[in-house]
């Protein structure tokens, strides 16, 4: 299990840099993250975080007991956490911390396999989206039912 925790180290000489001690994701970063990782699977409130313990989650969610911990954590700092995945499940996903205002800040990631880099997935973002666009179209009932249409008009156009 590899697992990538994105805490900052908030503390210079006892004061802290920032409020919040992740990393913020950007507008054009979270597009991409969101063309990797398309599925919001689990939306988890601040409350159920720190009042169930991490076997708890662990067993309802299958978050890495790890994991659990990093995001019970990080529920001090945020309203609500967000885990994104791909369509497979369990494979690859992030854990993302929402603010109040909709601010998003990257919790942890982890997966059973070593980790693409970031740098990696925003330069394959463009084929990401085509994936993501190619699923939504064959999965969608218009699709089918205008090929079927289409199919069926074309038979009795030939057949004539």
């Amino acid at each position: 299990m590899f697992v990538e925790n994105y805490r900052l180290d908030a503390m210079i000489g006892g004061h802290g840099k920032t409020v919040i001690p992740y990393p913020k994701i950007s507008a054009v970063d979270w597009l991409k993250w969101k063309a990797f990782l398309p599925v919001k699977s689990e939306l988890i409130c601040k409350t159920e975080l720190l009042s169930k313990p991490k076997a708890f989650l662990h067993t309802v969610y299958g978050i890495p007991t790890v994991v659990c911990q990093e995001m019970t954590q990080g529920a001090r700092y945020f309203d609500e956490i967000e885990v994104w995945g791909k369509r497979q499940i369990r494979q690859d996903p992030i854990a993302v911390g929402l603010t109040g205002d909709g601010e998003r800040y990257l919790i942890c990631r982890w997966g059973m396999d070593k980790l693409i880099p970031f740098d990696t997935i925003k330069s394959r973002s463009w084929l990401y989206h085509i994936q993501n666009f190619g699923v939504t179209l064959l999965t969608s009932g218009i699709f089918w039912l205008g090929g079927a249409a289409a199919t069926l008009f074309a038979m009795s156009y030939f057949a004539k």
